[in-house]
């Protein structure tokens, strides 16, 4: 009878001690088992369908509060312009639009709504969240200004401009009818049949010379509109807008989206490039070009500390020059193959 009452206690002692997802507060930092329990328990949230609905720009509400949301689209679809370096606001660093990797769907002028192509439908439901190169619980505001590569004292909380993109972000959700506390199919990338090989970035480049020099040219800087200089960004953007050791730098990862996205027309469900090819332009883009190291921000670690305190976490995928590994071993962790190429943690 002992033995029964001292498990019963201990289950108990266990059940009450398990944090849930919502449990965690903005800032709190985990250490590596909290992460993967983490994971863990966010994985476990019951997932919707993507919605069978057709909306455009046109859908959205008049008034006040359309307005607001009708602004979020343009600083999201005119992102250089409006918030980009050379522009009046100059509230971030990157000089890339948005929409250029959180796409439209059929040119419908709503970013972030082309499914596995990293959409913004269900954004409201995913954060706080914990970023696993920080190991720290990060707000939604705090991941808008990780990617603008800037921080809170250049874009605030409280800033129209994070208003209006909440706002967006608020109206995807009810627009489309996401439910609470949910996961979305097609939130992330679509899975790859990656081949048993390493990737080929010297296939890369034939097939990149074939496939994306039209738009973004042979060195990979895209096309500037005119005036670029007094802040009318690109045309089609710089392929060299991420740095060294940021998430599209690895391989697999950049791999998913161009067989998700590109060329320009693609989508999962129609892709244009096979598997193998998305895998090489992949390695070529990620292999050809000379990128900037990571650099750290407020709530974005720097290439000496990503996944530093989350070995568990870490893509076996991830590998930067800073890491400090043998030449073999760079190589296999850079270009596999794999294990597990279509796993990140928490997709």
């Amino acid at each position: 009878m002992k033995k029964h009452v001292l498990f019963l206690s201990l289950c108990l002692g266990l059940s009450l001690n398990a944090k849930n997802v919502s449990d965690y507060k903005v800032g709190e930092e985990l250490n590596d088992k909290e992460g993967v329990a983490y994971f863990k328990e966010l994985s476990n949230r019951p997932e919707q369908e993507w919605p069978n609905k057709n909306l455009s720009i046109n859908d959205v509400p008049k008034g006040k509060e359309g307005d607001l949301i009708r602004y979020g689209i343009k600083l999201l679809s005119k992102t250089e312009s409006t918030l980009g370096p050379y522009s009046k606001l100059k509230k971030t660093s990157n000089e890339v639009n948005c929409i250029s990797c959180h796409m439209d769907n059929d040119g419908n002028g709503l970013p972030g709504t082309k499914k596995y192509v990293i959409p913004f439908l269900n954004v409201m439901n995913n954060y706080p969240r914990l970023d696993i190169e920080t190991m720290k619980i990060i707000s939604l505001e705090d991941r808008i200004r990780g990617m603008g590569g800037t921080d809170s004292h250049r874009f605030p909380d409280n800033s129209k401009e994070m208003k209006a993109i909440l706002a967006y972000f608020k109206w995807l959700k009810s627009a489309y009818g996401i439910k609470d506390g949910v996961k979305l199919q097609g939130e992330f990338f679509a899975k790859m049949n990656f081949p048993n090989r390493p990737a080929d970035p010297v296939r890369g480049k034939k097939l990149f010379e074939e496939n994306c020099v039209a738009c973004h040219g042979e060195r990979g800087l895209g096309v500037k509109n005119a005036n670029y200089e007094k802040g009318t960004g690109h045309l089609y953007p710089s392929l060299l807008i991420y740095p060294d050791g940021g998430h599209m730098a690895m391989i697999p990862f950049l791999a998913r989206f161009l067989k998700s996205a590109m060329p320009f027309g693609a989508s999962a469900d129609n892709p244009i490039l096979s598997d193998s090819d998305a895998l090489d332009i992949a390695a070529y883009v990620n292999t050809g070009f000379v990128r900037m190291p990571i650099t750290t921000t407020e709530n974005r670690a720097g290439l000496d500390t990503a996944y530093s305190k989350s070995p568990s976490l870490k893509p076996e995928y991830f590998a930067s020059p800073q890491q400090n590994l043998d030449p073999k071993e760079y190589i296999k962790v850079k270009y596999g193959p794999w294990k597990n190429p279509n796993y990140f943690p928490g997709e």
